[in-house]
């Protein structure tokens, strides 16, 4: 298969894991009950889109790897999955475990965790350096009857981003895509 066959195969794999979220409802005025990823990468998404700036795109496919420097990219398509990925719904709020780290006066960690099977996203973990956030890390699953899909996903501000999937299906081998980009 060649690269760009692998490429296009990645973002397609990408945009339907990701087309198969519920949308968050509004709160309606009430605090949220868990961290607000929906609203954190949508300001990060703009702030991106509006800078610009020059990155690294690498795509890894069943360990072909293709490397691409890039002047721009469209964000709200690259982070779409972060997006997908909010936990952010009332009727949640008792199907994820919350733990809580502070150091001082700071906190440093909170993690979610799913109790139920059927959510999507087993894991989201913040870190936050001075009470800013400097780390989300998301495990997203789905399996059925014909594909058992894995994600991994990870965000850094100051950094960039890495999407990790694994797609197991009955009719095929084990596939794993990996996308990485790096602020330059």
């Amino acid at each position: 298969m060649k690269i760009s066959q692998l490429f296009a195969l990645a973002i397609s794999l990408a945009i339907f894991f990701s087309s198969c979220q519920e949308q968050p409802v509004s709160a309606g005025g009430q605090p949220e009950p868990f961290f607000d990823l929906k609203a954190y990468m949508e300001k990060q998404i703009e702030a991106l889109n509006q800078e610009q700036s020059a990155v690294r795109k690498a795509i890894l496919v069943d360990g072909q790897r293709e490397t691409k420097q890039l002047d721009s990219l469209d964000y709200r398509i690259e982070l779409k999955t972060f997006l997908n990925s909010d936990i952010n719904r009332k009727a949640w709020v008792d199907k994820y475990t919350t733990d809580s780290t502070l150091e001082g006066s700071y906190l440093k960690e909170v993690t979610y965790t799913a109790t139920a099977e059927k959510l999507k996203t087993r894991l989201l973990r913040i870190r936050y350096d001075q009470n800013e956030v400097s780390d989300i890390y998301i495990e997203n699953r789905t399996n059925s009857i014909v594909a058992d899909v894995r994600q991994e996903l990870h965000f850094q501000p100051e950094v960039g981003y890495r999407l990790r999937t694994t797609q197991e299906t009955v009719l095929s081998e084990a596939q794993e895509i990996e996308v990485t980009v790096k602020w330059e």
